[in-house]
């Protein structure tokens, strides 16, 4: 049957308004019509921590582009999982529409973000995970292929000799220590002439990792590698192995890139560090809240990649924006 001139035009402008209408529905679901509110609690909001200076960079410089409302706020230290508890319980006091999160414990945040799951709130995780999987996505570091990268440098130093490698990590025990850990060996163990001799715990503290390592040297002077699985313990032992004056004899690898590790790079002191990326992160915590209110589906895992700096390195343009991030105070 063919269709007459006027019941065709009919036809296609009945198609076109439906297209439009989908269209605008599309568009009123992804730009967003009002201003959410939404709270951002970091690991610390401690100004000297540029690594968390730079994430809220980050979340600022999204919430800007989105147009949204954003409270950033956070402990004085990155140790005080009470105080976070309390800042989160602030948070939802205000009853935002969302609340990003970078937990400083994997088991006492979990009660107080499923109390925010249950208010309706949208929880996007960034940096570390916690024990119930509550969140709309979580936006970390691959933690397990920065600890492979850790891995692949200090094993390089293996010259046909038995070369024996430990990992220092703090007490406590963070899940994103545990991750680089398990990388670590994983590529250890591919490596026949590298030994793991396993990983010590410290307090957390420089001070710590420094008096660890002294013990660890006295008791094992056949370690060659050491891995600081956090940014204390690579300041902490590249100290005792100075002191020592074994830095021609033992390879040190740290992770993030304070200005302290950076002067122990330019000086030999420290063979690399594993620099994450950290206004990556708060981009896109801030724009995935945005998409999962607006009801767009998110990916729960988005992982960012590590880079390895060496003295070698450490100069070219792309690293040195990563070293020393313009960071807004």
């Amino acid at each position: 049957m063919v269709l007459k001139k006027p019941v065709f035009l009919a036809v296609l402008l009945v198609i076109v308004i439906g297209f439009l209408v989908v269209y605008s529905v599309e568009m009123l679901r992804i730009t967003n019509q009002r201003k959410f509110e939404i709270a951002v609690v970091l690991k610390t909001n401690n100004i000297r921590s540029d690594y968390w200076q730079m994430v809220s960079s980050g979340v600022k410089a999204a919430a800007k582009e989105l147009a949204v409302n954003i409270d950033i706020t956070g402990p004085l230290s990155e140790t005080d999982t009470a105080g976070q508890i309390r800042n989160l319980d602030e948070a939802l006091a205000k009853k935002p529409d969302a609340i990003i999160l970078a937990a400083t414990d994997y088991e006492r945040l979990t009660p107080t973000v499923d109390k925010i799951r249950a208010a309706g709130i949208k929880v996007i995780l960034i940096d570390s995970p916690i024990q119930t999987h509550v969140e709309a996505s979580l936006i970390a570091t691959d933690n397990i292929e920065a600890g492979r990268k850790a891995g692949k440098i200090l094993a390089g130093g293996q010259n046909g000799s038995l070369y024996r490698v430990m990992t220092l990590s703090s007490r406590k025990g963070s899940i994103v220590e545990k991750d680089r850990e398990d990388g670590f060996k994983d590529t250890i163990a591919d490596f026949p002439g590298v030994e793991y001799a396993g990983n010590y715990a410290f307090d957390g503290t420089e001070d710590g990792a420094y008096d660890s390592v002294k013990d660890l040297l006295a008791q094992y002077p056949d370690i060659r590698g050491i891995a600081g699985l956090s940014e204390t313990a690579a300041l902490g032992a590249a100290r005792a192995v100075k002191e020592k004056q074994r830095l021609n004899q033992i390879n040190i690898v740290g992770f993030d890139s304070s200005i302290y590790q950076i002067k122990l790079l330019e000086e030999g002191s420290l063979q690399a560090t594993i620099v994450q990326k950290p206004f990556n992160m708060g981009y896109l915590s801030l724009e995935t809240a945005v998409q999962a209110l607006n009801g767009i589906k998110v990916n729960p895992k988005v992982n960012i990649d590590a880079v390895v700096i060496t003295k070698e390195n450490m100069y070219t343009q792309e690293n040195q924006e990563l070293l020393f991030p313009l960071v807004e105070k």
